[in-house]
């Protein structure tokens, strides 16, 4: 099931994320389509993890750290989520403004990065190989989402767009400037 599942994410992920790209350079936004594509691409390495690990109590200091991490990565998903104050933006429904406030102050992706940390939090209480093959997967898939998204956002917010770029570092890092 597992190996079916990660082969289906690769697919899932393809097809998304060029048809996200597609839309976005015809339309300048997702369709319902769009947007269920992409909730699938990030829904099926999650899959994974649920069927790769088992819930239980923290034990050692390997969970904990995990449940740390974890709980850090919810934290800045949902400040991410919050700075944005459209629901269209966060389902990418809606350009909006150009977001540079809260942790967008110091990435350009903070709701990835946080998402990362918190499945990576949850891999770590029951860590396995599959695991370890969900966040890669998931990881990439982000990765690919980032550069779709960047190439919209250039078109729509032009040199706002990079400039906010060449303060703000696309993952996390110290800014390189005051912006």
């Amino acid at each position: 099931m597992l190996t079916y599942l990660c082969a289906l994410a690769i697919v899932v992920a393809a097809v998304a994320l060029l048809y996200a790209r597609r839309e976005y350079r015809l339309r300048g936004e997702l369709s319902v389509l769009g947007l269920a594509l992409l909730c699938a691409m990030i829904l099926v390495p999650n899959l994974v993890l649920e069927y790769a690990t088992t819930y239980e109590m923290p034990a050692t200091l390997l969970d904990y750290v995990g449940v740390a991490v974890g709980v850090v990565g919810i934290v800045l998903c949902l400040a991410s989520i919050v700075s944005f104050r459209s629901p269209l933006k966060v389902l990418c429904l809606d350009a909006g403004q150009l977001t540079r406030t809260g942790p967008y102050r110091w990435s350009r992706n903070p709701q990835y990065i946080g998402w990362f940390l918190f499945l990576l939090g949850f891999a770590l209480n029951d860590w396995s190989w599959w695991c370890f093959a969900a966040i890669v997967i998931i990881v990439t898939h982000l990765h690919l989402l980032v550069l779709v998204e960047e190439e919209h956002l250039r078109r729509i917010f032009g040199e706002r767009y990079i400039e906010y770029c060449r303060f703000v570092p696309r993952y996390f890092a110290w800014p390189r400037r005051k912006a």
